[in-house]
């Protein structure tokens, strides 16, 4: 095999995820229309592309499409993101099979970088396509540029034109390079974006390759220095790392609307109760401490009652937290009031890497107890073993008329051969 130090950018993308993931496990769906609906079965947020030509569209209202779903039988179901995530996770390992730099972007989608192939990197990535349609059935499209901003073009031009470019696009060659900014409008450039579109289209810059050509100095001063980089990363400059590991979050927030209003203080402390566990989870993962907690509720009119709690020293504790939402809860709750939703935000995060607790306080930390908590629940299902305050009755859940078994994460809903 030749070698080569030319660096080479990947995009890796699901088509219809989530109706990829639905799929899995039910092959008698293959060649039917299905939808996915977002929390509370409120609205489409994916489905396939025979579904796309029955008319319906990503965000429409489930009531508004819901004679359509009964007119050419559309199977739909409720978001199912445990499911998700864990199929995520292992698309992410057969990547992994096929070059060491993998940077996860999204839930379905992946930078890689390939180095030191120069003998027919899209057969390369031909092999990896199927390799992820033999082992996990998802049918992926992939993009190759020298940059990540041209690799996102290029597997945008593979998902347009799927049967004629078989799924890859390369777009290390300059011709191509240029054919393809000619004809992509400056909106769908990864980053610009409608509102920054506007500005540009009143500077007469209409397409990728306007911009492509611009002073990028100038447009650095009218706009950003984020407007320069993507300038330089459509001339083939790379600009923009690539991390292998997402930069630790700045805040962690948790949030759903009820499937019902509910009035109860006691439901309302198990629905915050739930997202503080879960926004302490992201806290663990992420490996840092948080020492400020901020729970907001909505009600049937609108209002937003809320409270912001600290803690004497940074922690991960879940219980901590708990009992800090209950304090707040207390201050802020009427009983004369319907609640519609409610959310979690953690913030004043810092890596828990090094950190020193005061000797002074009295605040007991206790770190192998949530590790054990942590991994108890990851080896046996999300919440096998939970504090209290969360309850069993969950009379604030979402609604999720029609979600699939959790096939892959918990031990009960994996299915069973005759």
């Amino acid at each position: 095999m030749i070698q080569t130090n030319d660096v080479t950018y990947a995009l890796c993308d699901v088509n219809s995820f989530y109706v990829a993931c639905e799929r899995l496990f039910r092959p008698d769906l293959r060649n039917k229309p299905v939808v996915v609906l977002s929390n509370n079965d409120g609205c489409a947020i994916a489905m396939c592309d025979v579904s796309k030509s029955l008319g319906i569209k990503i965000g429409t209202p489930y009531f508004q499409i819901k004679h359509l779903i009964k007119q050419y039988d559309i199977e739909w179901f409720s978001s199912n993101y445990g499911l998700y995530g864990d199929i995520s996770q292992r698309f992410n390992w057969v990547l992994q099979q096929f070059t060491d730099k993998v940077a996860p972007y999204s839930v379905d989608e992946s930078f890689l970088i390939f180095q030191g192939i120069a003998d027919n990197l899209e057969t390369h990535c031909q092999r990896l396509k199927q390799t992820v349609w033999d082992w996990l059935s998802l049918p992926i499209c992939i993009g190759l540029g020298p940059t990540k901003t041209l690799a996102k073009v290029a597997n945008h031009y593979a998902k347009k034109h799927k049967q004629s470019t078989n799924g890859v696009v390369d777009l290390r060659n300059q011709t191509h390079r240029q054919w393809a900014l000619e004809r992509l409008a400056v909106e769908d450039i990864w980053g610009v974006g409608r509102r920054l579109s506007q500005k540009l289209k009143l500077q007469g810059i209409h397409t990728a390759w306007d911009l492509h050509n611009c002073d990028y100095k100038t447009l650095q001063r009218m706009f950003s220095v984020n407007m320069e980089r993507t300038i330089l990363e459509l001339r083939g400059q790379p600009c923009f790392a690539f991390s292998e590991q997402p930069e630790p979050k700045q805040s962690i927030l948790n949030s759903r609307s009820f499937g019902n209003p509910i009035s109860s203080k006691q439901d309302l402390k198990e629905a915050l109760a739930y997202h503080t566990t879960r926004c302490c989870e992201k806290l663990r993962k992420q490996s840092s401490l948080a020492n400020s907690i901020q729970f907001f509720l909505r009600t049937r009119h609108g209002d937003h009652p809320s409270a912001t709690l600290s803690l004497t020293e940074p922690s991960d504790d879940t219980s901590l937290f708990l009992s800090a939402i209950e304090q707040g809860l207390n201050r802020v709750y009427d009983s004369s009031e319907v609640y519609k939703k409610a959310g979690v935000m953690l913030f004043g995060l810092e890596p828990s890497k090094g950190y020193q607790s005061d000797i002074f306080n009295q605040t007991q930390q206790r770190p192998e107890l949530m590790q054990s908590l942590d991994s108890i629940n990851a080896k046996y299902g999300k919440d096998a073993i939970k504090f209290g305050s969360l309850g069993f009755d969950k009379r604030w859940a979402m609604r999720a008329n029609a979600r699939s078994p959790h096939y892959t994460t918990q031990w009960t809903d994996i299915i069973r051969l005759k």
